[in-house]
């Protein structure tokens, strides 16, 4: 018989924050106080709850994000989506990892395809005030 991660309850809570524009105090209450996001937009994590709500908030803000299905393995839970600012579409997934007290302690966050994940790296960094990455082009 197959042993599921616990705490699925947690990321149904955060699936629903995040529909609701990454509510802040849905959130706080779910993410661990190290809470590490390893996610898209640059090669660092993302460390700490307050670190992590505003790049959360500032995604919430700035995309169409629609969660489609939720999924558990043994040690991890993911939460597969579609992520839409204008015409740029991006399937994901966040691959996630909760505490034994049931908080989320990391989070993982992928993209596909890529020259639509490279375009929403764009939309996103303008939104964030960030700046985006340069981008070699190689030829040959």
């Amino acid at each position: 018989m197959t042993t599921f991660a616990s705490h699925r309850d947690t990321v149904e809570a955060f699936v629903d924050s995040m529909h609701g524009g990454a509510d802040t105090d849905a959130l706080s209450g779910i993410l661990a106080e190290d809470v590490v996001l390893y996610g898209p937009l640059g090669d660092e994590p993302v460390t700490g709850r307050e670190a992590v709500l505003q790049a959360m908030q500032g995604v919430g803000a700035a995309a169409d994000l629609t969660y489609i299905e939720i999924l558990s393995g043994k040690t991890h839970h993911a939460a597969y989506f579609r992520l839409q600012i204008e015409d740029t579409v991006v399937n994901g997934m966040d691959y996630i990892l909760l505490d034994a007290d049931g908080k989320i302690a990391e989070v993982t966050i992928w993209w596909r395809p890529l020259p639509s994940g490279v375009q929403m790296q764009r939309h996103l960094a303008g939104h964030l005030g960030m700046q985006p990455w340069d981008l070699l082009a190689h030829t040959e």
